[in-house]
Formats: C-alpha cells, sequence, structure tokens
C-alpha cells in the first residue's frame, strides 16, 4: 500500500489526464505559502510553459486559471514563502482564508474536474501535505472518476456524501464572501461529485471518506486485532482512544519529541515505537539537506488489521485530541486483504525508513499538535477578523485600510502591520474601525495583501499574510503588474506567445522555449513565429487576444510603448480589425 520509493509531487497529482483541460479545481490547506500557491496553475497550463522559474510563465498561467481555481486555507497561517512576488496579485480571486468555529481547518484535499469535448473526468487528491514548500515525509491518495451510472445514484450520493458536504461548506467558512459567482460554481462542482464513480483497484475491497468539521467529529471503525499508526503528533488521550480498540499489537511512527512528551506508560508492552531514520532519504555520503532530499516527517496513517482485511486510512489526521473532536480534517479510506495493505505489508514498505524508538521522557507542559503556541493562536483570531481596504484617488492612490469586526482583546502582546507591497512602513497596532491611511500608492503596489505581526514580552514573534476585502481598486490595476514585469520588447514578445500557447494557438509544433526563441531577431523586431501565431489566432473566439489588446491599450494609455516590437503596431491593427470583424458578422 504504502510505497515510499514512489515519489509525487502535487503538480502531478493536480495535472490534467491527456487531451484533458481542467474546468474547476477547489483545493484545501492548513498553511499556505503565497509563492507555492504560484506553482499551482502551472498544473493546468500547456506543459510547455510550466517553467516555475519564469516569472511571465507563472503570471500567465496564473491569469488563466484565476476563474477556475479556488483555494482554502486556514486564516492566520498563511505565509509569504521564501520570495516576495508581486504576481501573488494574480491569486487574490482565487485565495480564501476561512476561520471554523472550534479547531483549526486542517484538511489538505483537492476536487478536480476535467473536460475533453463532452467526456468529463474527475480527481479527488487527499494528502498530509500543506501547499508550502516544506519538504518533510507525507504522503497521497489521488482518486480518479467518472460520471457515475444515474441507476446507481443513490449509493453514489451516500458514498460520496461526505466530502460533497464538506466542498459546500468553503464559502460559508471563508473570512471574506466569496463573489456570487464562484459560490455558485462551487456548488455545481459539488452537484456533479456526488454522483462520481470512483476508479480502484481490483485488490481493493471497499473506499470510503471520512470528514470531520467542526464540533461534529466522524467514527470511522478503528477496531481490530494490530494496527499501525504514522502520526508525527500525539496525545495521550487520542492513542489511548485509539489504543483502545485493538487487541494486540500497535506500532507508533512518529516524531522522537512527541514520543518523549507521552506520559510513562503509554509505549510499552504491545505498543512500540518508531521514528524516521535520520539518514532516511540521503545517499551515501550525502551531509546536508539537498533540495530533492526529504527530511521530517508529516505523513498521516492509520493501517487497522481485523482477521484477514486490512483498513488503510489517510489523509490529515493527527493522533491527537483536537484532531479527533474539534479540526476539520479528511480521510480516505482504503480496505483490502491484510497481506496486501496490512500492518505487516506497511511495515515491511517502510523498511530502513524507520528505526525503533526508546522513549526518553522529558518535562515539558507545552502543548505538542500542529496548532503552534499561543502566538499562533492570536494570529488565527485576528486573522479571523474581516479587513477592508478602499481604494481613493487617480493615481498615486491613498488607501484606508480599515477592520470591519471586533478582532478580540489580547494582553501581553503588541501588534504590527504594513502593506505587502510596502516592505518598510510598519504601522504599530491593528488597523481600526475608522481607518488608517496609506499615502501615495502606485498602481502596481495596490494590493489586497497584509502582513500582520504579533510580539510577546520575551521578543517571539510571528507574522502571517492577511487577505483583505479590496474596493475601488483600478480595472486596469492587473494590467499594471503585468506592465512591470515586460522591459524590453523580448519580454512582451515572450508574453504574447505564452498567452497564445496557453489556448493553443501558438506556433505549431514548438513549445514555449521554442517559441520565445524564434519570435524576435536580436534588435526586437517582430519574427515570423510571432507573426503566424497573431493571424492563426484571428478568429478563435478573440481568446488570447482579447489579453493582449487590454495589455497594448495599458501601454499605449500610459505613454509607455518603448517595448513594442518595431512593426508591431502596424500588424496589431491589422489582426485586431480583422478580429473585430469577423466577430461583428457572428
Amino acid at each position: 500500500m504504502l510505497e515510499p520509493q514512489t515519489r509525487a509531487t502535487l503538480t502531478e497529482q493536480l495535472r490534467p489526464p491527456t487531451g484533458f483541460e481542467l474546468v474547476h479545481a477547489v483545493g484545501t490547506t492548513f498553511t499556505l505559502g503565497l509563492d507555492t500557491a504560484l506553482s499551482v496553475p502551472l498544473a493546468f497550463a500547456a506543459r510547455g510553459v510550466a517553467d516555475q522559474h519564469d516569472p511571465i510563465a507563472i503570471l500567465d498561467a496564473v491569469r488563466r486559471s484565476a476563474d477556475r481555481v479556488d483555494v482554502f486555507a486556514q486564516a492566520g497561517e498563511i505565509a509569504l514563502g521564501t520570495r516576495n512576488n508581486r504576481l501573488v496579485a494574480f491569486l487574490e480571486p482565487m485565495l480564501h482564508p476561512v476561520s471554523v468555529p472550534t479547531g483549526i481547518f486542517h484538511p489538505k484535499v483537492w476536487f478536480l474536474e476535467f473536460r475533453n469535448g463532452d467526456a468529463s473526468a474527475f480527481r479527488f487528491v487527499c494528502a498530509s501535505r500543506n501547499l508550502t514548500s516544506d519538504r518533510s515525509w507525507d504522503v497521497v491518495v489521488s482518486l480518479d472518476g467518472v460520471p457515475g451510472d444515474t441507476a446507481d445514484a443513490a449509493g453514489l450520493e451516500a458514498r460520496n456524501a461526505p466530502i460533497v458536504g464538506l466542498l459546500r461548506s468553503l464559502p460559508g467558512s471563508a473570512v471574506v464572501p466569496l463573489a456570487p459567482e464562484r459560490t455558485v460554481r462551487i456548488e455545481g462542482l459539488a452537484a456533479r461529485f456526488a454522483r462520481v464513480e470512483w476508479e480502484t483497484p481490483d485488490d481493493l475491497e471497499d473506499l470510503r471518506f471520512h470528514v470531520w468539521q467542526s464540533g461534529a467529529p466522524a467514527r470511522p471503525d478503528l477496531s481490530g486485532e494490530r494496527a499501525l499508526i504514522v502520526s508525527p503528533f500525539l496525545q495521550d488521550s487520542a492513542l489511548a482512544t485509539i489504543r483502545g480498540g485493538i487487541r494486540r499489537e500497535l506500532l507508533v511512527v512518529s516524531r522522537s519529541e512527541s514520543l518523549n512528551r507521552l506520559s510513562p506508560g503509554m509505549i510499552g508492552g504491545r505498543t512500540s515505537a518508531f521514528v524516521l531514520d535520520a539518514a532516511a532519504g540521503r545517499t551515501e555520503g550525502d551531509e546536508s539537506a539537498l533540495p530533492g532530499v526529504l527530511s521530517g516527517l508529516h505523513a498521516k496513517v492509520i493501517v487497522v488489521n481485523r482477521e484477514r482485511r486490512a483498513r488503510v486510512l489517510l489523509g490529515s489526521l493527527n493522533t491527537t485530541d483536537a484532531a479527533l473532536h474539534s479540526n476539520v480534517e479528511v480521510m480516505v479510506e482504503l480496505a483490502g486483504s491484510a497481506a496486501k495493505f496490512g500492518v505487516d505489508a506497511t511495515r515491511k514498505a517502510l523498511g530502513d525508513l524507520i528505526v525503533e524508538h526508546t522513549v526518553e521522557p522529558i518535562d515539558e507542559a507545552d502543548a505538542d499538535d500542529e496548532t503552534g503556541g499561543f502566538l499562533d493562536a492570536v494570529l488565527r483570531a485576528v486573522a479571523g477578523a474581516q479587513m477592508r481596504i478602499d481604494v481613493e484617488g487617480d493615481g498615486p492612490y491613498r488607501l484606508r485600510v480599515s477592520c470591519v469586526d471586533t478582532v478580540p482583546a489580547t494582553d501581553d502582546v503588541a501588534f504590527s502591520w504594513r502593506l505587502l507591497t510596502r516592505a518598510d512602513e510598519f504601522r504599530e497596532g491593528l488597523p481600526s474601525e475608522n481607518g488608517s491611511w496609506i499615502e501615495s500608492v502606485a498602481l502596481p503596489d495596490v494590493t489586497p495583501y497584509l502582513i500582520v505581526t504579533v510580539r510577546d514580552g520575551a521578543g517571539a514573534e510571528r507574522s502571517t499574510v492577511v487577505l483583505a476585502d479590496l474596493h475601488g481598486d483600478p480595472d486596469d490595476r492587473l494590467d499594471a503588474v503585468i506592465a512591470s514585469h515586460l522591459s524590453t520588447p523580448t519580454d512582451f514578445m515572450r508574453f504574447i506567445t505564452l498567452l497564445l500557447e496557453l489556448v493553443g494557438l501558438g506556433t505549431a509544433g514548438a513549445g514555449a522555449g521554442t517559441a520565445w526563441n524564434t519570435t524576435a531577431g536580436a534588435g526586437g523586431d517582430l519574427g515570423a513565429g510571432l507573426f503566424e501565431s497573431l493571424i492563426r489566432s484571428v478568429g478563435a473566439r478573440g481568446r488570447g487576444l482579447a489579453d493582449v489588446d487590454r495589455v497594448v491599450q495599458y501601454l499605449r494609455g500610459r505613454g509607455d510603448t518603448s517595448i513594442l516590437p518595431s512593426g508591431f503596431d502596424e500588424l496589431w491593427a491589422s489582426v485586431w480589425e480583422a478580429q473585430r470583424q469577423l466577430e461583428g458578422s457572428r
């Protein structure tokens, strides 16, 4: 069942099947890095332009996915990531911080719908990995499906009800209300997911979904003869709950810190402890954490043997009280023979990755769970309050930042905040109901993203990205962000080529990299490759061309046409006029 030697990246799991294109994707995560989130749309772009290091490729992939992707993340657990990038502006419509009544929002799942002509395909991805750049050991299960037989609609709806209920609940948990059309699209996706028939290997006997909602925990049957738990975070009572249903042996794979914090007697007798081998994932002679090397445990798995059958649960659930009783969590349950999927098979698959651990009790009262400490909880409470930014003026702009909801009072901590795009302009405290003004903001720097920092008396601090509700921003704000990444005629031509490549209208027979090299001479003149792409694009329902025209008009409006290639104006006038006449004839 578990195959540590088989690696999978998130983008691979999200990529459409051959011949299909994305219709809608909804993802959930506990923590989120904005820079990592930028890589998600690349999974849905043309394979030839999926270059995570090219800002223009990222820019257009994100723009293309903006109305087809929604990502829900725990408010207060959104980070900037390793680099500050203006391109995160294009994530704004698809990113939705959420706040839940109890516990934390902890599922890591994706609902995906693809289409090829009249054929529809679905995928459900359930993982333990957050949408961050962490390189820990995680687990993922990916299920492909098709529209089910209407004769078995009731059975399919019953099986899919837990995850469909989660999907339908997401818009109502968002801190900033979703645009009505997004809520409608999610409801439509949920209705189609309700009747998906999932493809499973022949040696699997059963498939079930378990969703823990705040105040309404799932109750999977975890009783059996033997069990193996993989959980990076542990607590006594949660472990005792699971162990209570196991009649014989229990193997617990966790981190040494979590195992050592358990009370005396929790490990021993019929309960044995394991940790990741410090050398797991490294090759001989490797002394450092190289980019491709995984380190640390983040996977969550429960394997239970009962007679000759085994049940395997994979997903987000830690063995903690909050996970079992308060959080929003998701696990996928697969059932099959114990010989192939049970405790012994899983232990054998893990092989030398884990080693037996001798518990060394430590006197530490701090809670050991994934929710972090006091400052993290404070940030989640602040980020769960709705912020608002009003834009005024004709440029440079004035921004009024205010807090719409009441922020719970917290003693012994100090707050500060700033715009994401103004790295050196921190303000003390939090935005008030009456608002704080930020003056002379350039159009590309107008943003709904705030960085909020909390600091305690000992000097410890935590920061998070807060997504405010932005009002009054100019219609061409995102065009200004695009223009800020176009500084030469070559940049401009690469951008146009990408626009056309991503809708299937680029240079015939060439990937994006090839097209870039054939569209311009050394002097930035318009080349034959781009000329042909533009001519072919006429009549293709305006996709790509309309985007090009919007950027061209923005550049002309601000009097910056120096980045337009020599000869482009004449060609573009002819292409755009032909497009308008064709649309008029329709």
